[in-house]
């Protein structure tokens, strides 16, 4: 299957496919989780199933306008997500690439197993039909470490090739404040229902 090149900067760029991607459409540094957040469950809610148009903004500084974004879609059964896009379909299964995990029975979290063993995160809201993905990295790129201490515990930052991004232990009770900063991305990936 092709990898979809995704250019964040003029010096720092990332390959991946399908679910992946989102965490780079909607943020210029990464973090990444050792963990994922609250219990791990062995099924994705009954709410969520169905097929949706995913509907993201893509950041591609040096390459504005210059492509019109690719239809994709996502569709969610009960123990997997098939992301469908012109690179091909990419399918995620709980307990292997993807998990889905609860807080407090009240925040909905998706966790993507990435390249370096490492998790990206995203809280899931559903309005109105819509479930909105917001990431646990950050449109800031001068976000530095002293910015992370307040929610986060065992904070690296690491450099693999010319990547960096930064490696954290996600602390549960930490995580909804987090959410609530101004440090996370702004921008939302939002899977619409195909009607």
């Amino acid at each position: 299957m092709a990898l979809r090149r995704i250019y964040l900067s003029e010096t720092w760029r990332i390959s991946l496919t399908g679910l992946g991607a989102i965490l780079v459409f909607s943020s210029c540094t990464m973090i990444l989780s050792t963990n994922v957040p609250g219990k791990t469950e062995t099924s994705l809610p009954k709410e969520w199933l169905g097929k949706y148009e995913v509907m993201s903004e893509a950041r591609m500084p040096d390459r504005k306008d210059s492509t019109k974004a690719e239809k994709e879609f996502a569709t969610i059964e009960s123990n997997r997500i098939t992301w469908e896009s012109t690179d091909g379909i990419k399918v995620f299964s709980l307990g292997d690439s993807l998990r889905y995990s609860v807080i407090y029975g009240q925040s909905r979290y998706l966790s993507l197993l990435m390249p370096q063993g490492l998790y990206a995160v995203f809280k899931v809201e559903k309005k109105d039909g819509t479930l909105e993905l917001y990431s646990l990295s950050s449109d800031d790129e001068e976000i530095r470490k002293s910015d992370l201490n307040e929610y986060f515990d065992n904070i690296e930052k690491m450099k693999e090739n010319e990547q960096q991004y930064y490696k954290v232990t996600i602390v549960d009770k930490k995580l909804d404040a987090y959410f609530k900063s101004k440090v996370p991305s702004g921008e939302v990936t939002k899977l619409v229902p195909v009607r």
